[in-house]
């Protein structure tokens, strides 16, 4: 049962939500991502309709993305699969839609399809997004699985650094996946043209989480 306080807040972010405020909705969404609160699902869901109509409001629409992410909105799923499929001026949101749907799909088991839909896809920023998934979730994956992922990621090197390409996500996490399989890939990370690339594989390859935070 909420306290006084926890009501009043709830009653204010509901408030926020329903606005049609770009500025209020975002505040509200950023408060419900980082405090991880639940019970918002509906009221995200018709702010991020509302935000999608306002095309400069891209900051605002990836807030609410990443706090229905959070907040494990299952009933999310389906209308952000049918998002995605958009056409969009501000592409981050790829990269926003592919983590919400990879973490709600992952919230009750390991489903790496959507992943895989994302590799044959070919949307470099869909597929960041389910990469940064798994960092989020720290999955380690069957070796069929880890083989699967390193091949799929392994051709998106363009402009990294500047961009936060899929193998990043990767070899953030390869610390916890089995040395053997993960080698090879992070000395090829190691060529990178990114500083940042490069210590994460030299930190991965130590058996160390990166200190370098990508989500």
């Amino acid at each position: 049962m909420l306290n006084l306080s926890q009501a009043l807040n709830f009653m204010q972010y509901i408030e926020d939500l329903q606005s049609g405020s770009s500025p209020k909705i975002r505040k509200a969404a950023d408060a419900i991502y980082k405090d991880d609160l639940d019970g918002y699902c509906p009221h995200l869901l018709d702010a991020l309709d509302q935000e999608l109509e306002k095309p400069k409001a891209w900051k605002t629409q990836c807030q609410i993305i990443k706090a229905i992410a959070k907040s494990n909105c299952t009933d999310a799923l389906e209308t952000l699969k049918i998002l995605i499929d958009r056409d969009y001026s501000s592409t981050i949101l790829y990269k926003e839609l592919g983590f919400a749907i990879f973490i709600l799909e992952n919230s009750e088991g390991l489903n790496l399809s959507f992943l895989y839909q994302s590799l044959e896809k070919g949307n470099q920023l869909q597929i960041s997004g389910a990469c940064a998934g798994i960092l989020f979730k720290k999955i380690v994956p069957q070796k069929k699985d880890i083989d699967k992922i390193i091949a799929g990621v392994s051709c998106y090197t363009e402009n990294e650094g500047s961009t936060i390409t899929p193998r990043c996500y990767i070899a953030a996490t390869a610390h916890l996946w089995p040395k053997q399989e993960t080698k090879d890939f992070l000395e090829s990370c190691k060529k990178s043209s990114w500083e940042g690339l490069i210590e994460i594989s030299n930190e991965a390859l130590q058996g160390k989480a990166s200190k370098i935070k990508l989500i």
